[in-house]
């Protein structure tokens, strides 16, 4: 008896020969870019299986971004560590969220406003 959805594996490959006819529209430096971020994709084919209630090409997007992130992150902590070895302060960077005003009460202030 066959299967009634296609294995993760399956929907990857289907999701880069799309990729890939655009990749191929692309400039040459684009193109390897564009390989590359495929290529990082692929290191989370078992954990989008996991994903079922997600579009296959937001876990293939979601996937080049992780590992990019991972990237910058490992920079960061590199480009930290040499600055610190040269006696160099980096400026500091806000990871904070910041907090949005609730609906209800921007509609108050408005009301109170126009009062």
């Amino acid at each position: 008896m066959g299967r009634t959805i296609r294995s993760a594996t399956q929907t990857w490959i289907e999701e880069e020969k799309a990729l890939g006819r655009f990749a191929r529209a692309l400039r040459k430096e684009d193109q390897r870019a564009m390989m590359e971020l495929i290529n990082l994709s692929r290191l989370h084919i078992a954990e989008s299986s996991y994903a079922s209630n997600l579009y296959p090409m937001d876990v293939y997007l979601i996937s080049m971004l992780l590992e990019m992130f991972k990237r910058v992150q490992r920079d960061e902590a590199t480009l930290a560590e040499v600055c610190k070895h040269a006696g160099i302060e980096l400026p500091s960077v806000s990871t904070e969220i910041p907090e949005f005003p609730d609906l209800v009460d921007l509609i108050e202030s408005l009301d109170q406003a126009d009062a």
